[in-house]
């Protein structure tokens, strides 16, 4: 018997090395734990040809919102957290229409949503800010506070922040509850008063860029440094200046009074080094008063990030509606040179030298480029790419960019 127990047990053993695993099963149940107020995009790929349809149950109280719906090759399934869901689990099934055999399967979990640390803040009279909060999830939050301290101007939601714009009325303090649906996710002080201006300790070492063929207050960011930014507790009534000890490192130009800054400078840069930079206040007409110093390091960046600068202010690019026909010749490499590589923002042109451009385009032997960039138009073929075509700049100082489009290729009928 102890021999034939054995021998079972080596054929089992055996047997099942040999079974092929099989697919997870379509109805086995996929467990979801979210907090409430968030969102998450469930949508899968499917057949163009197959139907599904969405089923949701233990949901009468509203715990989740679903949006199911059929669209070509996807089946679109969203899912939004209302209230937490205690001990009851809602549930999404997606079955196929024809033969009602479930295709996916969601058990969820709503746990409430979580409080947020906010931080006090302290500013001058008459001024405007920027508060920034921090936004896990996807409702902006209700503000509560005293309004004859502060007024409201404007919100910017991006990347889980919340930028809220203030106007600070008079001093006082108010404490600000952030709220979502009467739910308060957290709170914070403010404290308007007349505080004294200084340098932010983010600022005291300071970085700028440089590139010779570039004024670097062109750069989007990082060339050059806007002194309001700089000034802690600056006041609307004030100018703000600064003296640079080495200026063959580094300028100012004077920046006028607006809405939400003082008048004051910006700091950009003339070459690479390090210099320090002295920063002032003036009040009407009493003298000038140091508050604080700024020590300077300018950096050389790379040639690429020029024509960044000038891809920045192409809002629509080169490809946007550029209609051609079969026969055309298009010099692409000058619309490049031209719009891209000593474009808008730059302001001491580059060199022949100073770069080259590679092209290539698709195989569908609808484009023909040749090696000094001039494309023809061989034919139609707006499909499977055959009408795109792409580029790399590499310049002399190692550094390159990649970008490409497509040509609408029509008849010469299109034009009349």
């Amino acid at each position: 018997m102890k021999k034939l127990i054995s021998i079972i047990s080596i054929l089992t053993i055996i047997l099942s090395a040999f079974i092929i695993p099989t697919a997870v099963s379509a109805e086995s149940l996929t467990v979801k734990t979210m907090m409430q107020f968030k969102y998450q995009n469930l949508t899968f790929e499917k057949n163009e040809d197959d139907n599904y349809e969405c089923k949701i149950e233990n949901n009468d109280e509203g715990f989740i919102k679903v949006q199911a719906y059929n669209e070509g090759e996807y089946y679109w399934l969203t899912v939004e957290t209302v209230k937490p869901t205690n001990d009851v689990k809602p549930t999404v099934t997606i079955t196929d229409s024809k033969d009602g055999s479930v295709v996916r399967r969601y058990e969820f979990t709503v746990t409430p949503a979580k409080k947020i640390a906010m931080k006090n803040c302290k500013f001058n009279t008459k001024t405007t800010h920027v508060i920034r909060i921090k936004n896990p999830y996807i409702k902006s939050y209700k503000l509560k506070y005293d309004k004859k301290l502060l007024t409201y101007k404007s919100l910017y939601i991006h990347d889980g922040l919340c930028d809220y714009t203030f106007f600070c009325r008079k001093m006082g303090t108010t404490n600000v509850k952030a709220s979502i649906k009467g739910i308060l996710i957290g709170s914070f002080k403010v404290t308007v008063g007349n505080y004294k201006a200084s340098v932010k300790n983010s600022f005291k070492k300071s970085t700028i860029q440089y590139n010779k063929h570039i004024m670097s207050y062109d750069f989007s960011e990082g060339g050059s440094i806007d002194i309001a930014d700089a000034v802690k507790h600056f006041h609307m009534d004030a100018k703000y200046t600064v003296s640079i000890s080495n200026k063959k490192i580094a300028a100012s130009r004077k920046l006028s009074k607006d809405y939400n800054k003082p008048s004051r400078v910006q700091i950009y840069s003339l070459k690479p080094g390090k210099t320090d930079v002295t920063v002032y206040e003036q009040k009407g007409k009493s003298a000038k008063k140091k508050i604080g110093k700024i020590k300077l390091t300018v950096v050389k960046v790379k040639d690429f990030a020029v024509v960044n600068e000038n891809y920045a202010c192409d809002n629509d690019g080169l490809f946007y509606e550029f209609f051609v026909c079969p026969g055309d010749e298009i010099n692409l490499k000058k619309i490049i040179v031209d719009r891209y590589i000593n474009g808008y923002c730059t302001t001491e042109k580059f060199k022949k030298s100073d770069y080259t451009i590679n092209f290539k385009v698709g195989d569908e032997g609808a484009l023909e480029v040749d090696d000094n960039g001039i494309v023809k138009i061989l034919g139609y073929g707006n499909k499977n790419g055959a009408n795109s075509i792409s580029y790399k700049i590499m310049f002399s100082d190692g550094s390159m960019i990649e970008s490409g489009g497509s040509f609408s290729i029509v008849s010469e009928d299109f034009f009349d």
